[in-house]
């Protein structure tokens, strides 16, 4: 019995290793399994859309000029390496799909590919029983395929249960995010090519139409805020409409990828936004350190934006990110900073920027890290950036109100006399070079007012002054308008239409003078009185005549009353 236990006792160390090596066995045969797996197998039914990850699917190859043959293709793939993901990758990747239509009726499916900087792509079909089929070509540079934004597409149609292999080659010269696979039934694919290609007409159209207005706006006030704005807008929109492939849609281009222009635009775009940022809030006067971090920031996207167009491309959408991820922390963090200051245009600036930056923030994640969304991140940022252009430009109006208090303010200030209220005779001379009929001078001159200022001390003759202007405009009660052109002369235009109103308006002006100076001798002022001379353009041929002949008649009338007062 001892012995049968010593047996069994060294036999447990064997089994023990036996085990042990069985595992490690089965480890790598799993792992082979993986690595020489079959192709994915997809059965076509009655589903709307079928997801295919990336993950495994796809067999890095050489690039091509051109798309590659049947024949080409297979050979390209026999020397393939397998990735786990295309994320960040560039060149070109195979995949090899096996499928069987199990409907009992001919049915038509289509592949949509999660890539927005493809240079070339085709796709063939190779039934079990029969030849390959070449299928619509797609890619930025050559393709026939059905258009939607931001991804790629090409129809399949498969007779009632047949089954073959898909291959898809594709060629990019970066792979921004996951390449997975969609398919889609047909029904199910013209949903989400109205709703994406909806979402994105949309946008632009909103986009367009902001920076058009803007524009207008900048050929009238010829404003650098405006143009900013402009910019701003305009270069958002054009890039992310060429972007989206778009641009390539509506005009062939066989040199270059246009999908590549929103990369080159969107550092110009950066620019303007800054400098409308710096005009918006008046950083120049009030915040000189922000105003020096937004020039630095449009220096370098300027530099970087004609930088990138002599760089490969890889390093020029580097380069773009590397921007976006500047921008974002700094147009939030001045919008914060403008809010805290109680400056009222901010809070459409941080609504906006705030949503934008989130969305571009989401959009630059996606390019490093896979990212399970509902909705793709471009359309995230079309939407958000949409937003923040009504946002832009609704802070524009802020600005532009801003601008218009002050020009008033500025334009009273410069035209109305401070003390009396009155206009000046900056605002008299306007007045007269407008005035396209014939009017009425009246010269009016303060009797004794030195001797008030003398006596009583200038406050109480700045007093007697404001109480003639106001006593002056209460008589006057619209008739006419009433300027202060001296230190105490004043002048009362009023318009005629015919010259048979002439007699009538002086005896009525001249009631109104004298009406003046009893009023103001009953508020106090006994030594007010008022010496006036009246011309008009019927007997001048021009303003300057008017009133020097109108001047001549108030100092003869003022020695009148002078020698008056002698006798």
């Amino acid at each position: 019995m001892c012995d049968y236990k010593k047996y069994i006792g060294s036999l447990t160390y064997p089994i023990a290793y036996i085990k042990m090596a069985t595992l490690f066995l089965l480890l790598i045969c799993s792992v082979l399994s993986i690595s020489v797996s079959a192709q994915p197998y997809v059965k076509l039914d009655n589903t709307n859309k079928i997801k295919l990850a990336e993950h495994n699917l796809w067999f890095n190859t050489q690039p091509l000029e051109t798309p590659p043959r049947f024949s080409q293709l297979n050979q390209l793939f026999k020397n393939a390496d397998r990735v786990t993901t295309t994320l960040g990758k560039s060149g070109a990747f195979i995949a090899k799909i096996n499928l069987t239509n199990i409907n009992n009726d001919k049915n038509t499916w289509f592949v949509n590919i999660n890539m927005n900087y493809l240079d070339l792509g085709t796709a063939y079909w190779q039934p079990n029983q029969g030849k390959p089929i070449q299928l619509e070509q797609f890619g930025y540079l050559n393709r026939d395929n059905p258009k939607i934004t931001h991804s790629q597409t090409f129809s399949l149609s498969l007779s009632e249960q047949e089954s073959g292999t898909l291959w898809i080659y594709v060629q990019a010269k970066v792979f921004a995010i996951p390449a997975d696979i969609n398919i889609y039934r047909k029904k199910a694919f013209y949903n989400k090519q109205f709703l994406i290609n909806s979402i994105t007409t949309i946008s632009y159209t909103v986009m367009m139409t902001l920076a058009l207005i803007a524009a207008f706006i900048y050929l009238r006030l010829k404003s650098l805020a405006v143009l900013a704005c402009t910019g701003y807008i305009g270069l958002h929109g054009l890039g992310w409409f060429a972007a989206s492939g778009s641009l390539g849609y509506l005009f062939q281009v066989q040199l270059f990828n246009p999908v590549y222009g929103g990369i080159f635009l969107f550092p110009f775009a950066i620019a303007a936004a800054s400098q409308f940022t710096k005009l918006l809030f008046n950083c120049q006067q009030d915040h000189t350190k922000i105003n020096k971090i937004l020039n630095l920031m449009t220096i370098v996207s300027l530099f970087a934006g004609v930088l990138i167009l002599f760089l490969p491309f890889i390093q020029g959408y580097l380069v773009s990110h590397i921007i976006a991820i500047a921008w974002i922390p700094l147009c939030i963090g001045i919008g914060i900073f403008m809010l805290r200051k109680k400056d009222f245009r901010a809070k459409y600036y941080l609504t906006g920027n705030f949503l934008y930056g989130l969305a571009l923030a989401v959009y630059v994640l996606s390019h490093t890290y896979k990212l399970d969304l509902s909705l793709r991140p471009e359309l995230i940022v079309l939407i958000a950036l949409t937003i923040d252009c009504f946002c832009i430009l609704l802070s524009l109006t802020e600005w532009l109100q801003i601008q218009q208090k002050e020009l008033n303010r500025i334009y009273n200030t410069s035209r109305i006399d401070p003390l009396t209220q009155v206009g000046n005779r900056l605002a008299q001379n306007e007045m007269l070079s407008h005035l396209s009929g014939h009017y009425c001078i009246t010269f009016i001159d303060l009797d004794n007012f030195k001797k008030i200022n003398d006596k009583c001390g200038h406050d109480i003759g700045d007093k007697y002054l404001i109480d003639v202007a106001t006593t002056i405009k209460k008589a006057m009660q619209g008739l006419g308008d009433v300027f202060r052109c001296g230190g105490d002369e004043f002048i009362l235009v009023v318009s005629v239409e015919r010259k048979e109103q002439v007699e009538p308006l002086l005896k009525q002006l001249t009631r109104l003078i004298k009406k003046t100076e009893q009023e103001l001798q009953q508020k106090g002022w006994e030594s007010a009185g008022l010496s006036f001379g009246m011309a008009t353009t019927f007997e001048t041929s021009n303003q300057s005549e008017c009133l020097s002949l109108a001047d001549q008649r108030m100092y003869k009338c003022k020695k009148k009353i002078n020698s008056t007062n002698l006798h």
